[in-house]
């Protein structure tokens, strides 16, 4: 993470990154320390309003270092970092890592101590008021965030930095993301954000038809498909309508028509077959995707 000294630095490197829409955080000082009270963590908003930093890998950290830190798997990285599996991990690397809204302290209650917490700003973007980023965005009243910033009115301007709240420097614990079920169930959720963040871009296709999958197959490990024409690294939707289980997939390749008859529409991982509830190798299932 990228270290800031004070919010006039913040500015500076935000104008150097010329306004980039996903601004850095705080950068570690070495491998085992990830924040300090010293840094500025810049935070910026997602398409589905999701709070989101950037980490730039420094010498000696590794993934399981940043996902511990970050109270998020390393599974869950790859979701929202798209090839990052598939390479060897170099200092400088960026990894977008997304943040739980309950990470984000935005008053300083009893006991609050400044040495275990960094300040977390918002950089005001194109079209950003006042009402939507305390309201929307950090669910605060709009006259603490203008009293915070002393601030006359509600009036604010492109580039203008917000401190919104504080972040603890020992970490985001696991429980403040409110998992609900279990890790099979988490990463199909976390799939599912990425496959709605590409609603306001593309259109959605639906198919329906037989799906397959290896039954007996010892993999059972990812949450995966086949697909005829979906993007490669694409995520599908897959809804099995005889109990309406749904279940999100990544697609690492194409269904071969040397091997499957055509009524096949998708081929999935047993570990995705077995979270919709299917029994046979195959069955009948909707699909969708966007292209």
């Amino acid at each position: 993470m990228r270290k800031v000294r004070n919010p006039v630095m913040a500015f500076a490197v935000w104008v150097a990154l010329q306004m980039f829409c996903y601004p850095a955080t705080a950068r570690a000082a070495d491998s085992l320390r990830y924040l300090s009270h010293k840094d500025t963590v810049l935070i910026s908003i997602g398409p589905n309003d999701e709070k989101m930093v950037e980490h730039y890998i420094q010498a000696k950290q590794t993934l399981y270092s940043l996902a511990r830190f970050y109270g998020i798997s390393v599974e869950e990285l790859y979701l929202y970092n798209p090839g990052l599996k598939e390479k060897v991990v170099a200092v400088g690397q960026l990894v977008k890592v997304p943040v739980p809204n309950a990470a984000i302290k935005r008053y300083k209650e009893k006991g609050f101590s400044e040495k275990d917490h960094a300040p977390v700003y918002y950089v005001v973007r194109k079209g950003d008021t006042m009402f939507r980023i305390s309201k929307i965005y950090f669910r605060m009243p709009t006259d603490t965030v203008q009293k915070r910033n002393g601030l006359s009115s509600d009036v604010i301007k492109e580039g203008q930095l917000l401190l919104v709240g504080w972040m603890s420097v020992k970490g985001i614990p696991e429980e403040l993301r409110q998992y609900i079920g279990s890790e099979l169930e988490r990463g199909s959720a976390a799939l599912g954000k990425l496959y709605r963040l590409e609603a306001a871009a593309k259109k959605e296709v639906n198919e329906q038809g037989k799906a397959f999958w290896q039954k007996n197959s010892r993999e059972d490990s990812n949450l995966y498909a086949l697909h005829r024409s979906a993007d490669l690294s694409s995520i599908i939707k897959v809804t099995n309508p005889m109990n309406n289980a749904v279940v999100y997939v990544k697609v690492i390749g194409r269904i071969p028509d040397t091997v499957y008859e055509k009524e096949v529409v998708i081929v999935l991982s047993p570990l995705a077959a077995k979270h919709l509830g299917a029994q046979d190798t195959r069955f009948f299932a909707r699909v969708k995707y966007f292209k």
